[in-house]
């Protein structure tokens, strides 16, 4: 096969600072580069196609900060009961976040600031798909916002 590559570099624009509301895309268990369990977190933001990381790190020597890791976690995210570790009942739960940006490797990236807890949510808007659908904090869609004309019924 005859062709001549060339790198193209897919940039995405960075999520701007600030507070979003996000949902749980995938939440598996893994091993810390020191062997210590923990949890790899992806989340969608609202109104943004990137996702964003972010990693709770289970640290037997230091309990009080995976406990407060996981306090600020579940206080986001109304939808899941605290101290439920099935990860499996996160998926499509939605929270909220903020975006802060971190320089690494002479790159910027997004990272997750900080939870914020569901009782200080109540000024972001309701989370938005890239469509501009919006979406309530289960992950049910609010078909308020659907016209008729969206609707395809036969």
């Amino acid at each position: 096969m005859a062709w001549q590559f060339q790198r193209e570099e897919q940039q995405f624009p960075q999520i701007p600072e600030g507070r979003y509301r996000i949902r749980i895309k995938s939440a598996e268990k893994a091993a810390s580069s020191k062997g210590n369990d923990m949890i790899i977190l992806q989340f969608e933001v609202s109104g943004y196609p990137q996702i964003l990381y972010h990693y709770i790190t289970f640290l037997e020597d230091k309990p009080e900060i995976t406990n407060r890791m996981l306090t600020q976690f579940f206080d986001s995210f109304a939808g899941i009961p605290e101290g439920d570790l099935n990860m499996q009942n996160w998926l499509g739960k939605v929270g909220a976040c903020t975006v802060k940006h971190d320089d690494y490797n002479d790159q910027t990236r997004s990272k997750v600031g900080y939870f914020i807890p569901a009782n200080k949510q109540d000024d972001l808007p309701p989370w938005k798909t890239d469509s501009g659908i919006t979406v309530d904090s289960e992950g049910f869609l609010n078909l308020g916002d659907i016209s008729n004309d969206e609707l395809l019924f036969e």
